[in-house]
């Protein structure tokens, strides 16, 4: 008897993808599906296309919710799932038709918590990079998986995993938060003990010209430093992951400094400028971890810890560190 796997879609102002995602999951070759489509107060026409939908197929539920964000509705979702595995769908998105197939054999053989496939990002006509896996599969115990996490060798992303129900079970999205999938990721791989990755693409990411992860460069950008930030403190129990951390962290820090000069002004500038600063300060680096540093990493710590603006402003008018 297949397992059977709770998929969470929350869906907000998706008309012109919605059908493509539904069909994708509704034609998996891995039939046993719990589909819980969550309607988050979408103003548009998506409450009637998942109704319509749970017409057709029984294993479809549809929830209608007052408007709560992504978070919220994955939340939802969660608390009415009772699949023995969870995957969690963008409802602009879509999947091969053999993902969960593939992730759930290589879940079986491997005995594993997680499973990551790897994804293709698509605009329909532009095709940016396939995120792809060098092994065939890569088996991870938790603290090498951790360690992957901040390298980014596993993406921060939910979307593109396949996880046992009881790795999750309680562990909620932030609501809220514009980097929802960074605070969770690294939290359910701590709680897993064997995570895997195949290298075969399963899933479609679509970015869209109106999508908030195109825009350019917001204070709402900030919640993704302040993730790696908690993420940092978090792994303090894992000494060499942790040494990692702190180093992403800096780095992050003059990213975002460099991102509000560049787009930010006024209020939210200074804002922006304060709390980085407070994170900055707050990482506790010492001559251990610099020994680790390239020479170039070293050079731009040094001068940070003389002015973080100027080192900042230095970077920017070189181009360097920022997109």
């Amino acid at each position: 008897m297949e397992e059977l796997i709770s998929v969470i879609v929350p869906i907000y102002k998706v008309e012109d993808y919605l059908d493509r995602c539904i069909q994708s999951l509704v034609n998996q070759t891995y039939k046993n599906l719990e589909i819980i489509l969550v309607d988050d107060g979408s103003p548009d026409d998506c409450p009637r296309i998942c109704d319509e939908w749970g017409k057709k197929d029984q294993r479809i539920k549809v929830i209608h919710k007052e408007n709560g964000g992504l978070s919220d509705a994955r939340n939802a979702g969660m608390k009415v799932m009772t699949g023995a595995y969870v995957s969690y769908i963008d409802s602009d998105d879509w999947i091969e038709e053999n993902m969960y197939q593939m992730m759930m054999n290589a879940i079986e053989v491997n005995k594993a918590d997680i499973c990551e496939c790897a994804f293709e990002k698509t605009s329909g006509s532009v095709k940016k990079e396939d995120q792809k896996n060098d092994d065939k599969v890569s088996i991870m115990d938790k603290r090498s998986a951790l360690m992957a996490v901040v390298e980014e060798k596993i993406q921060p992303v939910v979307w593109n995993k396949l996880y046992k129900r009881e790795v999750v079970k309680d562990l909620w999205f932030e609501v809220g938060k514009y980097n929802e999938d960074e605070f969770f990721t690294y939290k359910a791989i701590e709680r897993a003990d064997k995570i895997i990755q195949i290298s075969d693409i399963g899933y479609y990411y679509f970015f869209r010209e109106d999508s908030i992860i195109n825009e350019t460069y917001t204070i709402r950008r900030l919640d993704g430093l302040e993730a790696r930030y908690e993420r940092m403190k978090y792994l303090g129990k894992y000494p060499e992951i942790y040494r990692v951390a702190k180093r992403q962290l800096i780095f992050m820090c003059m990213y975002h400094y460099q991102k509000g000069m560049r787009y930010l002004s006024g209020k939210e500038l200074e804002d922006l400028k304060k709390r980085v600063k407070e994170i900055y300060r707050d990482i506790p680096i010492d001559k251990t971890d610099i020994r680790k540093y390239s020479s170039k990493e070293k050079i731009w710590y040094y001068i940070s810890k003389i002015s973080l603006e100027f080192t900042c402003k230095l970077r920017n008018w070189f181009g360097y560190g920022v997109e």
